[in-house]
C-alpha cells in the first residue's frame, strides 16, 4: 500500500470520528496550524523521525507546533499515529483532512498576492464576488509580493491568474528577444 493510501485512510477515519464528536471544526483549526508549522519548519518532520526523542516528546513537539491548546481528538490522533510508526505521513494525512473538510464545507481557499497591502474594502469586495460566483464559503489570505512591481495575482483552487506588472514586462521581454 502506498502513502497516500494510508493518509487518506487516516485522514477519513479522523475526518469521521470528528463529525461525531462534533470536534471537526477545531481540529481544522490545529490541522491548519500543524501544516503551517510542517511548511515552515522542515526539521519538525526529522524530528519526528528521530528515534532518540520519545513518543512524549514527539507529542509535546506536534502539540506546540498546532498551537499549544489542542482538542482532545487532535491528541488521541497524535498518539494512535505514534503508535502505530506513522509519524513520517503525519504531513500526508494533515493535508489530506485539511482538503476533506474544505470539500465537505464547501470552503474554497484564495491566494491574493499585491505589490502593496490591499484594503479592507477591497479584500471584502473581492471574498463577495468570489463568494457569489463559486457559491462557496471563501478563505481568503494575502500576501504582500514588492517583486511584482503592481498589478495581483490570484489564485482560486487550481486556477491561476496573474495580472502582475512583473509578469507583463517579462512577457514582453521575451517576445522581443524572439525577434532577434
Amino acid at each position: 500500500m502506498d502513502i497516500g493510501t494510508i493518509s487518506s485512510r487516516y485522514a477519513k477515519a479522523l475526518f469521521a470520528t470528528a463529525k461525531d464528536e462534533k470536534q471537526e471544526n477545531r481540529l481544522y483549526d490545529d490541522m491548519k496550524m500543524l501544516a503551517n508549522s510542517f511548511e515552515m519548519e522542515p526539521e519538525l518532520l526529522t524530528a519526528l523521525g528521530n528515534p532518540i526523542v520519545s513518543d512524549n516528546g514527539k507529542v509535546k513537539l506536534l502539540t506546540a507546533a498546532a498551537g499549544i491548546e489542542v482538542c482532545d481528538l487532535y491528541t488521541r490522533f497524535v498518539r494512535l499515529v505514534l503508535r502505530h510508526k506513522r509519524e513520517s505521513m503525519l504531513p500526508f494525512i494533515v493535508w489530506s483532512y485539511i482538503h476533506l473538510y474544505r470539500k465537505d464545507r464547501k470552503i474554497t481557499r484564495v491566494q491574493f498576492s499585491s505589490a502593496v497591502p490591499v484594503d479592507e474594502k477591497t479584500k471584502g469586495h473581492l471574498e463577495d464576488k468570489l463568494r457569489e460566483e463559486t457559491g462557496c464559503t471563501i478563505e481568503f489570505s494575502g500576501h504582500v509580493k514588492p517583486e511584482l512591481i503592481g498589478g495581483f495575482r490570484l489564485r482560486i483552487g487550481h486556477y491561476r491568474i496573474d495580472a502582475s506588472y512583473a509578469t507583463q514586462l517579462r512577457n514582453i521581454r521575451n517576445r522581443l528577444l524572439e525577434r532577434k
